[in-house]
C-alpha cells in the first residue's frame, strides 16, 4: 500500500470541495501574459485557414466572488501557511526544496503544514 502522507498532489475527501474553490482562485489570481509582444504588424493579422474555429475553445467561466472570498481568506492567514498555499496552487512550477528551505521547513513536513492550509481556509469560507 503507498503511503501518502508525503504526497503533496494527496487530497483528502474532507478537502475536496475547498481544492476546487482553490483551485478556481489560482486561476483568477495568476498573472498572465498579454500578447501584445508581436511585431505590431502581426497583431491582427488572420490566417485563412482559421484552424482555432474548427474545434473551438470554451472558456470556463470563474466566479469572482468566490476567487475574491478565497483571497481574502488566504491574505489573512499566518505566513508560512499563506505562502505554501500561494506555492502549491499558484505557482506549482517552482521548486519544493527551495520554497521549504525559504520558510524554514523540511520537505517532509509540506503534506501536513498544506492540509493545515486547507483545513484553515476552509473553516473562513465554508462554515
Amino acid at each position: 500500500m503507498k503511503d501518502d502522507t508525503n504526497d503533496l498532489s494527496h487530497i483528502q475527501e474532507r478537502h475536496t470541495a475547498i481544492n476546487l474553490r482553490l483551485e478556481e482562485w489560482a486561476k483568477w489570481v495568476r498573472v498572465r501574459r498579454i500578447g501584445w509582444f508581436t511585431q505590431p504588424m502581426f497583431r491582427l493579422y488572420q490566417s485563412k485557414a482559421r484552424q482555432w474555429e474548427a474545434n473551438p475553445h470554451i472558456p470556463v467561466a470563474i466566479n469572482g466572488l468566490h476567487a475574491l472570498e478565497i483571497e481574502r481568506a488566504v491574505s489573512m492567514l499566518p505566513d508560512p501557511y499563506k505562502t505554501l498555499l500561494r506555492w502549491y496552487y499558484v505557482f506549482p512550477w517552482k521548486a519544493r526544496d527551495p520554497v521549504a528551505h525559504k520558510l524554514g521547513l523540511r520537505a517532509s513536513n509540506l503534506p501536513e503544514i498544506l492540509d493545515k492550509s486547507r483545513d484553515m481556509v476552509k473553516n473562513r469560507v465554508l462554515t
